[in-house]
């Protein structure tokens, strides 16, 4: 390659470089993701996926018979000894601070059985919820808790067998340090189990290295527009930050009502018990208005009213934390209507809904030290830069 190519991609790289310094919410530091049953570390951008076997001593290996798009769903690691502890111990920071914790599951008939099992996940023995692997229609899927730490500088995640489950399975761990201050009105202390993370009219959301978009590594499932509705694009303020630091691909897609219709979403509970919800919406406004229109909502939980929210001005972001909610499932009804004063429909671009997670159990004390397995992470800019810079000399 000639030599200015070589400088061409060394400027690219400094560049990344330049990116992840200037910017605090693109610190990995404290990121773990582990591809349970692999052999060899692998890479996915810049996330590094570990072989689980530092952090677990038991189970095996295997692969499953029918491969889905992402790899790390392609293996797992089983636990046929129910007489054992089965259980990862996950590196954690010293101090208190809040953790996405999420577990990834998926069957893929690889013991040939085709039953998909059943079991208990347990955090820092504390159940954390049971498991069962033929939902989502057999599908990959994903647990995931908002977990505050105690500084003891581990996690330790078990699974366990239940009474004719079947042999308990994992796919996936993943653990991702919240620095920055996040989700404000979430209590010190208390967990929160996700119940969907929604881009509403656009596509599926991930951490991507080339874009720093969603820089959390949180999930963003697709949500295709509901009926009475369409999907509106437009232009939006780049340099503006909101509250959790929604990725700028979510605010820029919306749903919006047709006319005098609200904006009915669903959600299912995974408990139909009464429990208490954490529900954030993103709202962006994406039409120019004029100085004659106007466009606010009336918003109803479970036909309980929470109040009326007026859009922000042409391309910014309106976030709405709606915090304790009591409501019941197997699902629930959240209404976006049309207000009295407004001239325009509802809109919405982004939804997230957590249940606060109440375990009703005593916390062993005889917990494992913590694993030494994982070291330092090292900048994928670094490594990237580094060899182009010997090619350039050489």
């Amino acid at each position: 390659m000639a030599k200015a190519g070589w400088i061409f991609m060394l400027f690219l790289a400094l560049q990344l470089l330049f990116c992840l310094s200037q910017n605090d919410y693109l610190d990995r530091t404290g990121w773990s993701s582990i591809d349970c049953g692999i052999n060899d570390i692998r890479t996915d951008g810049m996330i590094i996926w570990d072989v689980d076997s530092d952090y677990t001593q038991t189970g095996s290996n295997k692969l499953v018979q029918k491969e889905t798009s992402r790899d790390e769903f392609n293996t797992l690691r089983f636990f046929p000894n129910s007489t054992q502890e089965n259980c990862y111990i996950v590196p954690a920071e010293r101090q208190t601070i809040r953790y996405i914790i999420r577990a990834g599951f998926y069957y893929g008939n690889y013991d040939g059985l085709s039953s998909p099992p059943t079991f208990d996940l347990f955090i820092n023995d504390l159940k954390w919820t049971t498991v069962n692997t033929s939902k989502n229609n057999g599908e990959p899927f994903y647990e995931e808790i908002m977990y505050e730490n105690n500084g003891s500088g581990f996690f330790k995640i078990c699974l366990k067998e239940i009474k004719d489950g079947g042999v308990p399975f994992i796919s996936l761990l993943e653990a991702v340090v919240l620095w920055n201050k996040m989700y404000s009105q979430m209590e010190s202390n208390v967990t929160y189990n996700l119940v969907t993370r929604t881009n509403l009219g656009g596509e599926e959301l991930r951490f991507d290295p080339l874009n720093f978009e969603e820089m959390y590594n949180r999930i963003w499932s697709k949500g295709a527009a509901p009926s009475n509705c369409t999907t509106s694009s437009g232009f939006i303020d780049v340099t503006a930050t909101y509250e959790n630091y929604p990725p700028n691909l979510l605010l820029k897609d919306s749903v919006e009502s047709n006319g005098s219709h609200p904006i009915i979403l669903t959600v299912d509970l995974p408990q139909s018990n009464s429990q208490s919800a954490y529900f954030v919406f993103y709202i962006t406004e994406l039409v120019e208005k004029n100085s004659s229109e106007s466009r606010s909502m009336k918003i109803e939980i479970n036909g309980q009213d929470q109040g009326t929210v007026e859009a922000p001005n042409n391309g910014e972001t309106s976030v709405i934390t709606k915090y304790p909610v009591t409501v019941s499932g197997p699902s629930i009804n959240i209404t976006f209507t049309r207000s009295n004063e407004s001239s325009l429909p509802p809109m919405i671009s982004g939804m997230e809904v957590f249940t606060k997670w109440d375990p009703n159990v005593n916390q062993n004390q005889n917990q494992p030290p913590p694993s030494t397995a994982a070291g330092g992470h090292v900048s994928f800019a670094y490594t990237l830069m580094i060899p182009l810079v010997f090619l350039l000399v050489a």
